[in-house]
Parts: structure tokens; sequence; C-alpha cells
């Protein structure tokens, strides 16, 4: 079995470092900056140029690198591994349920009480984070993050790169657009095009348009 080597220090590389630990992966250790105390009993590797060093079929890469108001950098990071020939491995925290009718792709991480239901789709790389909800025949798009708490009901389609945020909702057969925001505690009535952040409740386009994704 391959080690793990864990890009980021921060508090999401810390979740899934728990994740890893509880189903007694190898963690060889972490690339970061600078150490971290986030980050206890586990080997500081060095910086991100320390990657060069590692071989592919030595180690498999686990992206630490969390999500707040957009998914690019954690989405560049884990393409950037993978152009040198790594891996990105997935992390599926044992408390977490995936059924086994759902396809879960390269990369993708399901952290602890997350629920992935029967016929749900995660494609490379998505993140659903903890406590998150997916229902049956939803499909998450590459990269795309479902923040803890968020439910997305049956046959959803959350777009490649897409943020559905903190406690939000995504009523049945609903589609949100590639790299699009839903803001934390919302609640989507009806379909989202790409490249748009919607608040409230029902979800409507933010007044001033404006966000960093």
């Amino acid at each position: 079995m391959a080690e793990y080597v864990l890009l980021g220090g921060g508090g999401h590389a810390r979740s899934v470092l728990a994740a890893l630990r509880l189903r007694d992966l190898p963690v060889r250790g972490y690339l970061a900056p600078a150490p971290s105390t986030t980050m206890p009993g586990l080997a500081h590797l060095g910086g991100d140029e320390q990657l060069e060093l590692l071989e592919p079929g030595d180690v498999a890469i686990v992206n630490g690198l969390g999500t707040t108001e957009s998914t690019r950098a954690r989405q560049a990071l884990h393409e950037a591994v993978v152009r040198r020939g790594f891996t990105v491995a997935q992390v599926l925290h044992p408390r977490a349920f995936i059924d086994p009718g759902a396809k879960v792709a390269e990369g993708v991480q399901v952290l602890a009480g997350a629920v992935v239901n029967v016929g749900a789709e995660l494609q490379e790389g998505a993140l659903v984070n903890s406590g998150a909800i997916i229902e049956h025949d939803t499909v998450v798009g590459p990269h795309a993050h479902v923040a803890p708490g968020a439910v997305l009901a049956g046959g959803v389609r959350i777009g490649g790169g897409a943020l559905v945020g903190l406690g939000a909702r995504v009523i049945q057969g609903i589609s949100v657009g590639a790299g699009s925001v839903v803001g934390a505690g919302a609640v989507v009535v009806c379909d989202i095009p790409a490249g748009v952040t919607v608040v409230g409740v029902p979800a409507r386009p933010r007044a001033d348009e404006g966000r960093t994704q």
C-alpha cells in the first residue's frame, strides 16, 4: 500500500488527517510552507517544492486545501498534482454513509456524518463536507464543494467548481451551474446558471453580483 502525503496544514487538512487515521491508513507527512500547529504528531516534510522529490509510485497525494468563497485554488492544486503523475487519493470518513450504488471518483472526499445515497455520483475532486446529505441520483460535479450541513435533494445537478454553502438546501431536480455559489442557509428552488452567487430564502442572485471565484 502506498503511503499518503497530505498537501496543506490548515483546518481542512486536519479534518482529512483525522479521517485517514481512523482508517489506519499510512500517512508519511504533510507539505506546507511552514510547520503547522494544527497537525500534531505528523511530520512536516517541507514546502510544496518537496513534491518534486516524491515518486508517484511510492505515495498517494491527499488534497488538504479547503474552500471558503472559491473552489479554484483547491482545483488547481488537484490538477497540478495529476499533471505530475500522482494519484489523488479518496478520503472517505468511516462515519460517513456511502451507498454501494453511488459512484465515487478519484480525489473525492466525504467527511464525518455525510450521507451519499443510492445512484448519486461524486465526480473527480468533489468535496462533501461534514454532515452534508447527497440524495439519490444527484450528481456533484468535479471539484464542487458541498459544505457542512448542506442538503441536495434527489436528482440535483451541481456543476463543476460550484460551492453549496453551509446549511444550504437545493430542492429536487434543480441544477446549479458551474462555478456558482449558493450562500450559507439559502434555499434553491429554481435552476441557477453558471457563475452566479445566490443567497436567501428563496435563493436569488446577490445584488452586487461580486465575488471571487
